[in-house]
């Protein structure tokens, strides 16, 4: 495992120089959906960043950013395919890398993703970005990274683990990597950064009505 981890600590290094200029690729990805006339439509694929790098740039910079975002999706994919052939020599299977799998596949709509806390990608976003057009794009790394990540430290990858990454464009969200909150609806709110465990909205002290 120990040359997974040295090659995720510089796909962690890459995303933290992605991180610092996630306000460029939003712009960049503003951009090319204009160019394609893709305005309406959230950014729900990575093959979609791939199509609009190769035919929708308008600037070296989009271009660029593109290429960088890409990069790390691809270097994400050659730590799950490194994982997935040691497990094959092993006999054994991992669910989280199942769900990597399905997070990192170029064609899987990836636009009800929501990454929460520690990540703060979300919030970076403007409510109506974040709703509904980029917040799955921003997410898919850092869940994928997270899981990568769990599983090399031991294998521990049930813990992240999602009960269902569902992929049909009809389902309501993906709220997090480790609960379905479709059979609990009134657990979850849902919220400017996506979904958050409900809470009663806060009163001042002292005018409670009687």
């Amino acid at each position: 495992m120990t040359d997974v981890r040295e090659q995720l600590l510089s796909i962690e290094q890459k995303y933290k120089r992605f991180k610092e200029q996630q306000f460029i690729f939003i712009t960049a990805l503003e951009r090319s959906r204009e160019h394609a006339r893709d305005k309406t439509e959230p950014v729900s694929t990575v093959t979609q960043v791939q199509r609009y790098m190769n035919h929708h740039c308008s600037n070296s910079t989009d271009r660029r950013i593109f290429s960088l975002f890409l990069e790390i999706i691809s270097d994400l994919d050659s730590v799950l395919k490194h994982l997935e052939s040691l497990l094959s020599s092993r006999n054994t299977s991992n669910e989280g890398l199942n769900t990597c799998r399905e997070l990192l596949s170029p064609n899987n709509n990836i636009s009800q993703l929501r990454a929460h806390y520690p990540h703060n990608e979300i919030n970076r976003l403007s409510c109506d970005e974040a709703r509904n057009f980029y917040g799955g794009i921003v997410s898919v790394i850092p869940l994928a990274l997270d899981l990568l990540t769990t599983y090399s430290r031991g294998g521990a990858a049930q813990r992240v683990t999602p009960t269902a990454i569902e992929t049909s464009q009809n389902v309501e969200t993906v709220a997090d990597l480790d609960k379905d909150t479709s059979n609990n609806p009134g657990r979850y709110k849902k919220g400017a950064g996506g979904w958050h465990a409900g809470k009663p909205a806060w009163k001042p002290p002292g005018n409670t009505r009687r």
